[in-house]
């Protein structure tokens, strides 16, 4: 079942959550409470949402009784000597929400990737990529289109950097009608992180570099291919590789040549080991998640591992054919 509030509980809530705010929680307690306001504006609530409207409620409800020492001692709060005037909700339709917030959602989420978007680089359509769009403005509306005809609003997308050229403000316009709970690598071309205007609380996390597990498999994330990255030799008992490496950054350009002739050397070339005796192949599992490469859709990894195996091979036979 679909997660949807009423305008009258999102009002409430984000009433209520800019009490609690007022009231000086923690630092890390103050953030989750500026993602919940967030992530009601864009209809994205999560279970960690839900779990801050619930402690929002938990807190009016405390401090209606009365219960300032538990607010002191169990909450942190430390500004309830000031009167403070918590949002009201009928009892009926305030049980009714708090059920509704303890309702788990169990559609399963993905990990999807993609890199090198390029939101208003109006230059792409006719240097480097040529994606052939009249402007910049039917650029970023198809890639909004086809991000969402693939993203759930419960899809973990990571960005492998350069997401957008443009300043915070406009930045934010496009973030705010994409699908999913996004994660961003940042890229050379992302100056937006450093507009003050610029919301970083769409994104759960943004770095430079990340390694994260997807189904028992390690995925290094850089917005630049790393040519040796961590535990490329691992196997699991049965000998199948359980590290890759996602990048961008190269685009469709020479350098990605450049790179599929390391990959494939590195390939053919056969090594030995305390783990394997005999002469064996060097694994190398690098994948270009550039944006083009998937019709502008972010991929989970057992799709771009497909697309990159069909690609690769088609680059290989077209310079085996032009020797």
């Amino acid at each position: 079942m679909e997660f949807i509030l009423t305008d009258k509980e999102k009002e409430y809530l984000s009433a209520l959550a800019e009490k609690v705010l007022i009231t000086e929680p923690n630092e890390q307690n103050a953030a989750f409470i500026s993602a919940l306001l967030s992530h009601m504006e864009t209809n994205e609530m999560d279970d960690g949402d839900k779990r801050c409207a619930l402690w929002c409620m938990t807190i009016s409800d405390l401090y209606e009784r009365g219960r300032l020492d538990v607010l002191k001692q169990n909450f942190g709060l430390h500004q309830l000597e000031v009167s403070v005037s918590f949002p009201v909700l009928p009892l009926k339709e305030k049980r009714s929400l708090s059920q509704k917030l303890r309702q788990k959602d169990k559609t399963p989420s993905r990990k999807l990737y993609i890199s090198d978007m390029h939101f208003y680089h109006n230059a792409l359509n006719k240097q480097m990529d040529c994606r052939g769009f009249k402007n910049h403005e039917e650029m970023n509306a198809y890639m909004i289109e086809q991000w969402n005809k693939k993203v759930t609003k419960k899809d973990e997308v990571y960005i492998l950097g350069d997401l957008s050229i443009a300043k915070g403000k406009a930045t934010n316009e496009i973030v705010r009608q994409l699908n999913g709970r996004l994660y961003l690598i940042q890229g050379n071309h992302d100056s937006f992180l450093s507009d003050k205007e610029f919301d970083k609380t769409r994104f759960r996390w943004i770095k430079p570099y990340a390694e994260i597990k997807d189904n028992h498999r390690l995925v290094v994330l850089s917005h630049y291919p790393v040519f040796c990255y961590n535990r490329q030799y691992a196997k699991n008992e049965e000998g199948k590789e359980l590290s890759y490496m996602l990048y961008g950054h190269v685009h469709n350009t020479q350098d990605e040549k450049l790179v599929n002739h390391f990959i494939m050397e590195t390939r053919q070339t056969r090594v030995t080991s305390k783990y394997e005796p005999e002469p064996t192949p060097i694994p190398c599992h690098m994948i270009n998640c550039f944006c083009m490469f998937s019709d502008y859709q972010p991929l989970t990894l057992d799709e771009w591992i497909k697309v990159d195996e069909k690609r690769r091979t088609e680059m290989n036979q077209k310079e085996t054919e032009n020797k």
